[in-house]
């Protein structure tokens, strides 16, 4: 079975949690956090992970109004990214093999972005959306530049990443700051699927705000977040008489 973990944390995951509850284009960036974790040809079942005291408030106005069907748990989580995987991989059901790790402030992750990763990893243990590094890169040593000549191998890790749920339990035993070095460090394959340039963590702000100069230039790369509530009532479901049995 495939599991989801949607992460938020006070430190590295991106946006404090409760600035993920702002909305962008109609819709809380949490939501489309999640959106972009979710697969498109393939059920999973979910987990959100949030601090304990926006456990009610993202079941209500982010999981159920939005109709994430696919997140079965809303847990609290640590303050930091380790603590909130654990909590997540703890809530996860026992039959769940590989599990997609998504940060609840990755809002620009394209549709099928999930499925390309989630292809990858089943033929590895773990794989990770990512893009070339374009900018020229250099080592500073004692205040003088180094040259780098692996820049053409260089490469910007994003999300969501996949991992075999055993392999990513036990990375995160280890002291490593990153669960994808940790699962690199542990001698685990992780395939690197192409990403997307705009797929990036929002931090702040000004990521925000570039955030929106990006989904009204590429809406329809990206999945479709709306509330149940303001949905258009079904016509067939209005003419059915209650009574009747079915």
């Amino acid at each position: 079975m495939l599991g989801l973990i949607v992460i938020t944390a006070d430190t590295g995951a991106g946006l404090l949690p409760h600035a993920l509850f702002d909305a962008l284009l109609g819709a809380p960036l949490l939501a489309r956090g999640i959106a972009g974790g979710l697969p498109t040809g393939e059920a999973v079942t979910g987990v959100l992970v949030v601090p304990a005291d926006l456990v009610d408030r993202a079941r209500a106005e982010v999981v159920e109004r939005f109709g994430f069907d696919e997140i079965d748990r809303v847990v609290a989580g640590g303050p930091d990214r380790k603590r909130a995987l654990q909590a997540g991989l703890a809530a996860l059901p026992a039959d769940v093999d590989f599990v997609i790790v998504q940060e609840g402030a990755r809002a620009l992750s394209p549709s099928k972005l999930a499925d390309a990763v989630v292809a990858a990893a089943r033929n590895a243990d773990a794989a990770i959306a990512a893009v070339i590094i374009k900018d020229v890169v250099g080592a500073d040593e004692g205040g003088s530049l180094v040259a780098l000549d692996v820049r053409p191998s260089l490469r910007a890790l994003q999300g969501p990443a996949v991992y075999r749920v055993a392999t990513l339990k036990a990375a995160l035993e280890t002291d490593a700051a990153d669960e994808v070095e940790a699962v690199a460090r542990t001698g685990a394959t992780v395939a690197l699927v192409d990403g997307d340039d705009d797929n990036r963590l929002l931090s702040s702000s000004a990521d925000v705000s570039r955030a929106l100069e990006v989904f009204s230039r590429r809406a329809a790369d990206y999945a479709f977040v709306y509330p149940s509530d303001l949905l258009p009532e079904d016509p067939l479901q209005g003419a059915l008489d209650p009574s009747e049995a079915r």
